[in-house]
């Protein structure tokens, strides 16, 4: 206590002290200020996406590029790239849909098309979804006019904002009802498909990467992929084995030698699409079974973690071997989201190196003020005091500096942080927007944030603690009752 006493005297005598206070203050409520913006960031972000399109958690194939919803992340080349599908679909789809926690699961499928309008060629990211139980799953879309397309039927949604701007760049108008022509190309060749715009809906918040979006349904996507329907395993009989070498011997004329010729009854119409989509039982194909998807996109249980629900996913898929992973809302986001997280880690490594900068103007300061006073350590030594005791004085001292700067930092951040939600700071660019992830500026502050800045005082009490006590033990007590130094 003595120690304690005789350091706070110290501190309150020297004029260097406040300087040190107010700097490491001014740091710690910059470090505040800061994360508290970004957690207010992170959590507009996540509430965003995750009821928009990319859910809490979704299972994706692994790839040897990154991949997020929209395919490949990888930066000029990532549109070139085929995005691989589930494999094995059923399998993969059974367990994720068995998994405790997970409240619904939305397949996908991904694609990149061009909308052909008054000879206008508009980029759209098209997901291809069964359209009434997507737009029942995410929160964050209102139907703006029409209706969202059911399992079957062709259509294509569009968000208010991309209508807009295609609308913009054709110079014309569109409406629910309107039939348009996409285009996808492979190389020199290109598949198109007319279809129908059956809703336009709106997004909770505007952003671009919720601009680039288009719902269409999967089977028009999977025709202008080029798409078919896999299955794991396929099992020959006997007869189409012998079939197969038969016809690999040139014994053409027998293929169909035991083949019955069918019969059309006169006046009869042979419905060619209708027998197109009939599988071998002549049953229609239900979409919502077919096995061609690239995502499954879950929703949880918001008491239980996804982040656990994740890396016991992970640990299940690595467990059968199966060539798929589980991937946070963040990741399927992609782009713009993973910048944002980046540029979180820039600014904080940023402050941390202003803090350390202080640390060192710190540790000079209190190194000479250990140089200046070891008469006065020698003086205590001499009279009895103990190598604990100068010890303990000193760190009392670094401590009584960093600690209450600490504090200060802390209250002057929460009261800027206050302040700013209090202003209600409005956002109208839509760059602004996507980097804050709402309409509006929002701090939240947490007792991590706050516990964080506090521990940061502490290694810099111990830290910079060390020199100085090193150098005031260094000193000689009779040399130092002399007046030498």
């Amino acid at each position: 206590m003595f120690a304690f006493r005789f350091a706070l005297r110290n501190v309150l005598s020297r004029r260097s002290s406040a300087v040190i206070i107010l700097f490491i203050a001014f740091t710690l409520a910059l470090l505040v200020v800061s994360n508290a913006i970004f957690d207010g960031t992170d959590s507009g972000m996540e509430h965003t996406y995750v009821n928009s399109f990319t859910g809490n958690i979704v299972v994706c194939p692994k790839s040897e590029f990154p991949l997020s919803l929209f395919g490949d992340e990888t930066p000029v080349t990532g549109e070139l790239s085929e995005i691989p599908l589930l494999i094995p679909f059923a399998e993969v789809n059974e367990l994720v849909r068995g998994t405790e926690g997970i409240t619904s699961v939305i397949p996908q499928i991904t694609g990149v098309a061009v909308m052909d309008i008054n000879e206008e060629n508009i980029p759209l990211s098209l997901f291809g979804v069964i359209g009434d139980e997507y737009m029942a799953d995410m929160s964050g879309i209102q139907m703006v006019s029409g209706r969202p397309y059911t399992a079957g039927e062709r259509g294509l949604m569009l968000s208010e904002t991309s209508l807009a701007l295609i609308e913009e760049d054709a110079e014309t108008e569109l409406h629910v009802g309107d039939t348009v022509k996409l285009v996808m190309t492979d190389g020199a060749s290109f598949t198109i498909r007319a279809i129908p715009i059956t809703g336009i809906y709106r997004y909770e918040v505007r952003n671009y990467t919720l601009d680039k979006i288009a719902l269409i349904d999967p089977e028009t996507l999977r025709g202008l992929m080029g798409v078919q329907d896999t299955t794991d395993d396929i099992e020959l009989d006997e007869e189409v084995k012998n079939l197969l070498e038969r016809s690999n011997e040139g014994n053409f004329d027998d293929i169909f030698a035991d083949a019955e010729d069918s019969v059309v009854t006169e006046g009869e119409e042979l419905d060619i699409p209708a027998l197109l989509q009939q599988d071998d039982d002549g049953q229609e194909l239900d979409a919502a079974q077919n096995n061609t998807w690239s995502y499954l996109i879950c929703r949880t249980d918001k008491r239980l973690s996804a982040k656990k629900m994740i890396k016991a996913l992970n640990a299940e898929f690595k467990k059968r071997d199966w060539p798929v992973q589980a991937i946070n809302w963040r990741t399927a986001a992609g782009g713009s989201v993973v910048y944002v997280f980046y540029l979180r880690i820039i600014m904080t490594v940023g402050i941390i190196l202003i803090l350390l900068t202080g640390f060192i103007v710190i540790n000079n300061t209190l190194t000479i003020s250990a140089l200046g006073r070891v008469c006065e350590t020698g003086t205590l030594r001499a009279i009895g005091a103990t190598q604990r005791f100068i010890a303990l004085q000193f760190l009392s001292e670094t401590s009584l500096l960093t600690i209450s700067a600490g504090a200060l930092g802390c209250l002057i951040g929460c009261a800027i942080s206050t302040l700013i939600n209090r202003a209600g700071i409005q956002l109208n660019n839509s760059l602004l927007v996507q980097l804050f992830g709402g309409n509006s500026i929002n701090a939240v502050l947490t007792a991590r944030n706050i516990l964080r800045c506090m521990g940061i005082s502490v290694v810099l009490a111990f830290l910079g603690w060390i020199y100085p006590v090193h150098v005031a033990m260094e000193s000689n007590p009779i040399v130092a009752m002399r007046g030498q130094v």
